[in-house]
């Protein structure tokens, strides 16, 4: 057992305590959370917030060796099927993309990621790749990967946490029986699906199946979430609402892309689950508090006011519920993934709101301390 005093982010409500005493079995699991007042292994200054650890919900972590190739490049030429990121990874060697994926891997956990969510490509040697690299790093993977010619849906949901499809085009109607067939006997493996986000794509599925792709997919009832939503009206979102779809927006990703920001308000409003992702590394590095910060800036110019709040939830307790796994807040049950942020930094001294100061000015810098399923993986102060 491992035990963690401080002022917390508690719940699923992030609900602000002070002195908290958080206890961590040896199986990394928080077993109690009390404000017992007993020493602590680790007892951090008052000046610290514990939040739970951060939860990148859409990553392409083996692109990062062609960081910034694409810049100015449209969407379809820098990451569509024949542009350059594809381009690159069929001739690549396997040391490229071994060494790309630690260099992400390295980013996400340096930055206070403890779990992320890959939409890996490359069939079942890229999912292979991945899981070889996780083991030497502190933070969760969860791969969601897409079979490649001569491989057979099942033989990547077999070795991968779900399945992330390119878009509505890369599903076969035949594929859509045995998606659920595999589903049912795999109740915790998860299918997800870039979708809406140009509005060539949304065109593209009008002609093809007469209605968006967001209502396609609805339709399915093979998706737990979409990544994107970016081009998404209220009709689509409602549809998301009532088939229990939940969303995934990169904002950042979109305007590189010289798309639009996405509709998060909107989304919020319809009580449709909302998570947030950096996309691939090729355009951003994973860095949440930039993420955030973007979000919320962005957010104001585009007529949306959203709460720093819930955008500190999009990427903790939101993430946790989308991928019905127990990690993304601090309470019993869950996963001991922790991050303690320095409030006294400069960033942050004499800042009111405690989740404005998180989302809006806080750096990785500011992270003092970091734990993994109970484990250390950075304390400043630690002598």
């Amino acid at each position: 057992m491992v035990s963690v005093r401080g002022n917390a982010l508690i719940g699923p409500n992030l609900e602000l305590r002070e002195n908290c005493l958080i206890q961590i079995d040896d199986t990394g699991v928080i077993r109690d959370i009390s404000f017992d007042n007993i020493s602590a292994d680790y007892s951090l200054p008052s000046s610290y917030i514990v939040v739970p650890g951060f939860v990148n919900m859409h990553t392409h972590v083996a692109d990062a060796f062609i960081k910034d190739h694409t810049f100015g490049l449209s969407i379809e030429k820098a990451v569509g099927p024949e542009g350059l990121k594809h381009k690159q990874l069929k001739v690549s060697t396997q040391i490229e993309k071994s060494e790309s994926i630690q260099n992400s891997l390295e980013l996400l956990v340096k930055n206070g990621f403890t779990t992320f969510v890959d939409f890996r490509e490359e069939g079942r040697e890229g999912i292979r790749t991945l899981r070889k690299e996780l083991k030497n790093f502190p933070i969760r993977g969860i791969i969601l990967g897409r079979k490649i010619t001569g491989e057979k849906i099942s033989q990547i949901f077999e070795i991968a946490d779900g399945l992330g499809f390119c878009d509505i085009l890369s599903i076969a109607n035949d594929s859509v029986l045995e998606i659920k067939s595999l589903k049912n006997k795999n109740p915790d493996k998860l299918v997800s699906i870039h979708a809406a986000e140009t509005m060539d794509l949304i065109s593209v599925s009008l002609t093809k199946y007469g209605v968006p792709d967001v209502k396609k997919i609805c339709e399915y009832s093979i998706f737990d979430f979409i990544v994107h939503a970016t081009y998404s009206n209220e009709d689509d979102i409602q549809s998301l609402m009532k088939n229990g779809v939940n969303v995934v927006c990169c904002p950042i990703a979109n305007l590189y892309h010289g798309l639009k920001f996405p509709p998060i308000a909107l989304i919020l409003r319809n009580n449709v689950l909302l998570g947030l992702g950096t996309d691939n590394v090729l355009s951003c590095n994973p860095d949440p508090f930039r993420l955030m910060a973007f979000t919320l800036y962005s957010a104001r110019s585009n007529y949306q006011n959203l709460e720093p709040k819930e955008i500190l939830k999009a990427i903790t307790v939101n993430a946790g519920n989308i991928l019905k796994r127990k990690i993304g807040q601090i309470s019993i049950g869950y996963s001991g993934d922790l991050l303690g942020i320095n409030l006294g930094s400069p960033n942050t001294k004499y800042s009111k709101d405690v989740f404005t100061a998180i989302t809006m000015r806080a750096d990785i810098e500011d992270i003092g301390f970091q734990m993994f399923e109970g484990k250390i993986v950075k304390w400043k102060d630690l002598k």
